[in-house]
Order: C-alpha cells, then structure tokens, then sequence
C-alpha cells in the first residue's frame, strides 16, 4: 500500500495553478494552503466517523505546514501508525496500568489497540470525491478576485 497518495488536478486547474504561479507566487501559496486546509478537514471527518471517544489530541495533531516554495505536507498525529496499519500490544512496565473509566479505575497488565485507519482512507477519500478540484477552483477563484486578476 502506498502511503502517500499521488494528487492530480484536472485540466483547467491545473492550467489555473500555472498562470497563477507566474503572475502571483504568494497568491499560489494562499491557494495551495485552502488546498492543504480542505484535506485536514477531510481527515478530520473521517476520524470523526472511525473515533467515538474525542480528547482533542488526535485532531489537533493533525496538521499541515509549508514546506518549501510551492509544496505543503499534511502531517498525521503522533500515534496515527499505530491505528493507522497495525495496532499495538501495550505491556505494563511497572505491576499494571491504570485506567480511569466512568469514575471507576480499573488496572490490566496489557492493552491491544486495534488498527483503525483514518488518516490515509480520509485522503483518499478527499481525493476520489472530486472534491479537491473544487476547493481548488474556489481558492483560486478568490485569490483572482482579491488581485483584481483575470485568467
């Protein structure tokens, strides 16, 4: 399975991110950043309908950041392997470990933590929808009517 996807534009956006990139460089970024945004956000409701129990952790571990010039990468949460592709056996170091659950605290000496993959479905998912293009016209939309430009 290949872990990162392959992002492809259609036709007209992709000849719109062009002329956008010559025209504007900091405008592309903008766009590029809506992009980034919108595939979070994809992840995010897919870890939604995968997670019943929500800390915050999870979410806010997910994030995307610029780079270099023209390049965004959406980064997973700190344990997302682990539900991710295969899960883990989690052994007490000490006598056991220690759960607080509904006011009662109960002890075990070993976890298993079932793979429930979120991240990469939600990408995909985002990906297949079409609904990359639109976000990406929108943005680009946006920033044209913001530079006063016409493409």
């Amino acid at each position: 399975m290949n872990r990162r996807p392959a992002i492809t534009f259609s036709d007209e956006v992709s000849e719109k991110l062009q002329k956008l990139s010559k025209r504007s460089p900091e405008a592309l970024d903008h766009v590029l950043s809506g992009i980034s945004f919108g595939a979070k956000q994809a992840v995010i409701r897919q870890m939604n309908s995968r997670f019943t129990e929500r800390s915050g952790k999870m979410r806010k571990g997910i994030q995307y950041r610029k780079t270099r010039k023209a390049y965004y990468r959406l980064k997973a949460p700190a344990l997302a392997s682990i539900y991710e592709h295969h899960g883990a056996n989690i052994q007490a170091k000490g006598k056991a470990l220690r759960f607080e659950i509904d006011g009662e605290v109960i002890y075990r000496s070993s976890v298993r933590i079932e793979p429930r993959p979120f991240f990469y479905p939600g990408i995909r998912g985002f990906l297949a929808s079409g609904e990359l293009n639109r976000i990406a016209v929108k943005a680009i939309d946006a920033e044209m009517k913001t530079l006063g430009i016409k493409i």
